[in-house]
């Protein structure tokens, strides 16, 4: 007998087939449904929906709010709200959230589904229904070689690479725990394949003013992560790039995007970025100007483009002289972040420095993430 998930189930989990197909029977005109009281209720739903992907802290418990149809009714107008935006990093937290939503709904089932069953041993119907969806051919603890292989392409841990695994007659051994993180991580991928969605202009144009205030939020939130920008944090790679400019360096395609995506991303204007792009000796004002409302957004299609992660530098051949702390991260905005902490708490002005003994000076606060 086919498992068909209960209405609470399909809202914990609102990407699958199953959820969704009932909500475009519903809202058959979603132009309609935005101007109505109930569109505004699941608008501010989707709304906060981002705004909880966007916080770098997940203090709650992800909670179903409402019917179980406005849950994945909420989920798929956030998703829409982002396409709008359309800001790939934004659309990045999104799909990670939703994919560490499932996650947490999945290995706590026991705990909040009275429908829970095992149905192969330890994997509960409701898990293998996922499964099964998503594609992920995971039985007796085990997965087929080709398949394991392509799920953990994007992954970085190093207890996941082939080499690492017991591989038997063509199958991969996986424990439970794995189970749930590669099925996370299959989530989160096959989200973000689907954004953005192509979004009427007229519905885009109906959500800007919710859209403007998530952007509000997501710009206040980066700039209390990144702060004043600290050149000496800068991770080796942007370090090398900018000295290259000074040294009169033509920079390859792949070291201009990159460079600019970076010195965007942790709060730099336009023409902060044309002022180091300044120190290159055939520096052409226009040119430069252009190729950085490109690369940040302000113009062309309004994309804005996110640093490129530490593999992709050594793919172009950017990732050079790789320090201790390079060995730790994945990403240079990740570098920059965690090189500013440790400047900023080294760093304390004589006059911000508080009135204590010499037996009980206090440590320093850490940095506001």
């Amino acid at each position: 007998m086919e498992f068909v998930p209960s209405g609470k189930e399909l809202s914990h989990f609102p990407f699958l087939k199953k959820a969704q197909d009932p909500i475009r029977s519903r809202f058959t005109s979603l132009g309609t449904l935005l101007g109505t009281p109930k569109g505004e209720a699941l608008i501010s739903q989707a709304v906060t929906r981002v705004r909880e992907a966007v916080n770098p802290k997940k203090t709650r418990v992800p909670e179903v709010v409402g019917s179980p149809e406005d849950e994945i009714a909420a989920y798929a107008l956030a998703r829409i709200i982002v396409s709008c935006i359309n800001d790939k990093q934004l659309i990045d937290r999104l799909t990670r959230y939703e994919a560490e939503r499932a996650y947490y709904f999945l290995v706590n089932e026991e705990e909040w589904n009275s429908s829970y069953v095992q149905d192969d041993g330890e994997y509960s119907r409701l898990w293998r229904a996922i499964a099964d969806e998503l594609g992920i051919r995971i039985a007796q603890d085990r997965m087929p070689v080709p398949d394991y292989v392509e799920l953990i392409a994007p992954l970085h841990d190093d207890r996941y690479r082939l080499v690492n695994r017991r591989v038997e007659r063509g199958f991969v051994a996986i424990n439970k725990n794995e189970r749930y993180e590669l099925l996370r991580e299959r989530i989160r991928v096959l989200l973000r394949r689907e954004l953005p969605h192509r979004v009427p202009k007229d519905i885009c144009e109906q959500l800007a003013p919710r859209a403007a205030e998530i952007k509000k939020v997501y710009q206040e939130q980066m700039l209390r992560q990144f702060g004043r920008v600290e050149e000496s944090a800068f991770p080796p790679c942007m370090q090398a790039l900018i000295t290259a400019l000074a040294a009169g360096t033509n920079l390859t395609h792949a070291g201009r995007f990159s460079l600019t995506a970076f010195l965007h991303n942790i709060g730099m204007d336009k023409t902060g970025i044309a002022e180091l792009y300044a120190r290159s000796p055939d520096f052409d004002i226009e040119k430069t100007m252009y190729q950085v409302e490109h690369i940040t957004g302000r113009g062309g299609t309004g994309t804005e483009y996110t640093t490129p992660a530490c593999a992709a530098m050594q793919t172009t051949g950017l990732c050079v002289h790789r320090d201790t702390l390079c060995e730790r991260i994945n990403h240079p905005l990740s570098y920059y972040k965690a090189k500013k902490s440790r400047i900023t708490k080294k760093f304390v002005p004589e006059n911000k420095k508080p009135e204590t003994s010499k037996d009980t000076a206090p440590p320093l606060k850490e940095e506001t993430r």
